[in-house]
Order: structure tokens, then sequence, then C-alpha cells
């Protein structure tokens, strides 16, 4: 047996293309959250080995766990509607700031409440015709004012107009 602790040095990832630079700081961050263990030699600096510990272990096995402790880059479709979470909320506090009465008021708040379940969805399954609807139907509110009492609407129909499919 070549290497019974299993512990590999820093050379051995220097040489897969990491820069020591990159790997020292995240290798001492994975230590500090116990997911690896390492070994310091006589460069304080940095290790002389290291190994995954048992946490580490059971982070990798659970896919689950693992892409919610380090979240996956987003892709093109989802760095566009990256923004779309915020702009909902402001959508939703500038309703409650709105100067509509009574039924106008409670109708608002529920197309934004469906405007938001509809966008809660992963943008492959979104209904295009259902969202264009509800934003035509809170556009409605802002017909019979002078003042655009929803700003944030712009930008969240700017969001979502691109990701629609033909």
């Amino acid at each position: 047996m070549a290497n019974p602790l299993e512990i590999v040095p820093p050379d051995v990832f220097i040489e897969s293309g990491l820069e020591r630079s990159e790997l020292v700081p995240n290798a001492h961050y994975l230590a500090d959250s116990g997911l690896i263990e390492l070994m310091h030699g006589y460069n304080p600096s940095s290790f002389a080995g290291v190994r995954m510990a048992p946490r580490g272990i059971d982070l990798v096995e659970n896919h689950y766990a693992f892409n919610r402790a380090f979240p996956p880059d987003l892709n093109e479709t989802e760095e566009k509607t990256a923004a779309i979470p915020m702009l909902m909320e402001r959508l939703a506090e500038e309703a409650d700031l709105a100067p509509l009465d009574g039924e106008k008021r409670k109708s608002l708040h529920r197309d934004i409440l469906y405007l938001r379940e509809e966008v809660a969805r992963p943008v492959e399954r979104w209904r295009h015709d259902v969202i264009g609807a509800v934003l035509g139907w809170i556009e409605n509110y802002l017909v019979d004012t002078e003042d655009n009492f929803l700003p944030s609407l712009a930008a969240i129909k700017e969001a979502v107009t691109p990701n629609q499919q033909p």
C-alpha cells in the first residue's frame, strides 16, 4: 500500500491545473469547515497533505446537500432572471403603498401573488401566456392614474420578456 492514510500532497493539485494562490486559501476554508483534514509541514502557509474528512465524504455523496453548500454556477437563462425575486418583492411593497382602495387593492395583491407563483417555477416550465396575461392585468391598474405607482413592473417585464418563447 503506497499511501495508507490516503493523503494527497499539494503538488498533485497544482499539476492538475490549480494555482497555489487559489489552492491554499480554499484548502484552509474546507479544513475550517471540517470537510477535509490538512497535515501541516514545515511551510506554515501551505500544507504537506490533505485528505477528506468523514463529513466531507458525506457531503460529496449527498448531491442535494452538496448543491446547497456549494451552489452550481447559474446557466445563461438563470443569470438573466436572477433579479426577478427581488423585483417581485419590490413590486409587492409598491402595491402596499399604491393609491388604490378596497377591492382594487385586494385584486392587485392577488394578481401579484399569482405572478410570483408563476415566476417561482423553473424558467423552462414558465407558462409565458399566463405570465403575459397577469402582467397585463397588473398594468390595467395604472391606466386610470397619472403617476406610475408600480415602477418595478417595467423591470419585471423586461426581465421576463427576453425569455419568452415564440
